[in-house]
């Protein structure tokens, strides 16, 4: 009989509880009687494809194995198996562009482009912390006109973040150009909230296609009430 590595099967709560009464040692779970149901299985398969695909996002970008060994409570082992496979046919290749975010969306792994995009894209970990707090909904990308957006964040008084002047100018030339040059940009992230969209991500973005005098522009939305998804859909007449 074939043997898997309990760090690639069980959810990390759970394995930390094996570990407290098996550690090391080689079980055997046996079956149940009755027939699981459909999506049992497949449903916990898809998390841990899910899983898989940010821990080697995170790798590529730099983070040490022994990092991601504390983050997700796994042997080195097991993360050695995870980024180094050449087996796995579920890995996707990350890029900060909004192609790369329809290829995740039509995945089914949204959200771990938006962590990859935040923690490695804008270098924002807190943001990426905060948005781990709960379970999100992502939508998108979907094509949505920029007058629905204003800004958050910049230089002017009134703004909920304050920026540098100067800084925020310079950011906005940079996206000013390689909009111009028709490079492919990454999505604006946006979060729905009783009936209000704020802008999170993509401040001097937006600023830079308003001055292009770009009109529609792919958005990321992001929810947490379950009324406000239905909400959001109804809204702008979304298809998931």
């Amino acid at each position: 009989m074939n043997y898997e590595n309990a760090g690639d099967v069980l959810p990390e709560k759970l394995l930390q509880e094996v570990k407290k009464y098996a550690a090391g040692k080689l079980l055997y779970v046996p079956q149940d009687n009755h027939k699981k149901a459909w999506g049992e299985v497949s449903g916990h398969r898809q998390v841990l494809v899910r899983r898989n695909q940010l821990i080697l996002n995170k790798f590529l970008h730099g983070t040490p194995i022994c990092e991601l060994s504390k983050e997700y409570f796994l042997s080195e082992e097991t993360l050695k198996r995870i980024v180094y496979s050449k087996k796995d046919t579920n890995k996707l290749d990350y890029h900060p562009t909004t192609k790369s975010a329809k290829a995740y969306s039509e995945a089914g792994m949204l959200e771990e482009w938006v962590h990859t995009y935040v923690l490695f894209g804008r270098r924002n970990k807190g943001f990426s912390e905060g948005l781990r707090l709960m379970d999100r909904c992502y939508l998108g990308p979907h094509v949505m006109p920029l007058t629905l957006f204003s800004r958050s964040s910049g230089p002017e008084s009134g703004m909920k973040w304050r920026v540098d002047r100067e800084y925020f100018e310079q950011k906005v030339i940079r996206w000013t150009k390689r909009i111009q040059v028709g490079e492919d940009t990454p999505p604006l992230i946006v979060n729905y909230a009783q009936g209000k969209l704020e802008l999170n991500c993509g401040n001097p973005l937006l600023e830079a296609l308003n001055r292009v005098g770009v009109s529609e522009y792919p958005v990321i939305i992001w929810v947490t009430e379950l009324a406000d998804y239905e909400q959001c859909l109804e809204d702008y007449a979304m298809h998931v």
